[in-house]
């Protein structure tokens, strides 16, 4: 099992994972009749708010997780 993150020559900030993956395109949108913020990414999921921050901050760990994520399930 290759894990890159135990690496002791590494720095942890270079062990980020790109922003943007193909499968994982988050868009988010405001839904009036919620009152909610609602991002949706291409790989399914989905996720409302009515707070700006809490829906910043669910999009930018989805786009850095989910890739990870998805190498654990290989």
């Amino acid at each position: 099992m290759n894990l890159p993150f135990l690496k002791r020559d590494r720095h942890l900030t270079e062990l980020q994972p790109p922003l943007h993956e193909s499968a994982h395109q988050v868009s988010s949108t405001f839904s009036y009749g919620l009152c909610r913020f609602v991002l949706d990414c291409t790989c399914g999921a989905r996720f409302d708010t009515p707070y700006i921050d809490e829906a910043l901050e669910y999009r930018e760990l989805h786009e850095r997780l989910a890739p990870l994520s998805d190498q654990l399930d290989h």
